[in-house]
């Protein structure tokens, strides 16, 4: 079976989703008004602290769990209506860092066993190929006698073998070297490339600043924001200017400074030292200058951009550190 995949075709909708789960006797929204599209081609980073709603998202798509309200469509029809659950057959999954894999047999049994049961041709040019940029050392071996992150790279494998044109991975860097995480990342850029989508649901921030365009995130079951990650990361300040003086003018100073923070606050790291957010290059210039008249003052001065990390931790409420 194959699936066509049209690049930027819409293939899943979220409108109005909202789940609830009991939890000690009350009511727990896990996610509420929930709207969001995936299209093909796409890979989106899902962002969220640990009880956000990310899991709970990958469950209500894969149909583990059902919506208590709002609609799910999968290529413009209702993913409930779906005969047979025939857009399951174009999904693969791995949840929580883990596949659906079988110990008992091997990387290879797996994969066979997969598009068995997804009703796909299995490929053994296409299995070699995953099998190489995966670097999976034994495709023979039971997977029991695998390490644990050789079986996870099994277990993409077995997520991917059917050629999904949707994959649905919660926190596929799990346990894998550096080498594996170098694998996964051209894994999916190659995916993408030949129209697959993927929605990457991780904590490994400096791996989803990498490899995905575009963010959604979430805090407590709201989704805070959905766009692309140059824009979260340009909104408000580019750059971060870290400085220390000496203790004995540190006062003064530190009014000077606080009068150069147009956009952004002076935040205090320590008693001689502090960071100051920047709008733009030509304001980390025009700090610079007014700072030369007291360069004899400093005692460190670091200029740095503002990454992922920090829009994000600031996104979901924390202080940038």
């Amino acid at each position: 079976m194959t699936f066509q995949k049209m690049s930027g075709e819409t293939l899943l909708t979220l409108s109005g989703v909202g789940k609830a789960y009991r939890r000690a006797g009350r009511e727990v929204a896990a996610l509420s008004d929930f709207t969001a599209n995936i299209n093909a081609g796409e890979i989106v980073g899902l962002l969220g602290p640990n009880g956000s709603g990310k899991t709970t998202f990958v469950k209500l798509v894969t149909g583990i769990s059902a919506a208590d309200h709002g609609s799910l469509l999968w290529r413009g029809k209702a993913m409930a209506q779906l005969r047979l659950k025939a857009n399951l057959r174009e999904i693969g999954v791995l949840l929580e860092g883990r596949g659906a894999s079988y110990e008992r047999l091997s990387t290879l049994e797996n994969a066979h066993y997969f598009c068995g049961l997804r009703e796909a041709r299995f490929d053994g040019r296409y299995f070699d190929e995953l099998a190489a940029l995966l670097e999976i050392p034994d495709v023979n071996a039971p997977l029991r006698q695998l390490s644990t992150g050789n079986k996870l790279r099994a277990g993409l494998l077995g997520c991917l073998i059917h050629r999904p044109a949707l994959a649905l991975l919660d926190e596929p860097t799990l346990g894998l070297d550096l080498f594996g995480v170098d694998g996964l990342e051209k894994l999916l850029r190659h995916g993408a490339n030949q129209g697959t989508a993927f929605l990457v649901s991780s904590h490994d921030i400096h791996f989803i600043e990498r490899l995905c365009p575009r963010i959604i995130c979430i805090r407590q079951g709201l989704k805070v924001f959905d766009g692309p990650k140059a824009e979260l990361v340009s909104a408000g300040h580019e750059y971060m200017r870290k400085i220390s003086a000496k203790q004995a003018c540190w006062v003064e100073l530190s009014a000077v400074i606080e009068s150069l923070a147009i956009d952004g606050r002076w935040q205090m790291s320590t008693a001689t030292s502090g960071q100051l957010p920047l709008r733009d290059y030509p304001q980390v210039c025009a700090v610079l200058s007014a700072l030369q008249a007291r360069m004899g003052d400093l005692l460190g001065i670091e200029l740095r951009k503002v990454s992922l990390h920090d829009k994000y931790r600031s996104l979901i409420g924390e202080a940038l550190s």
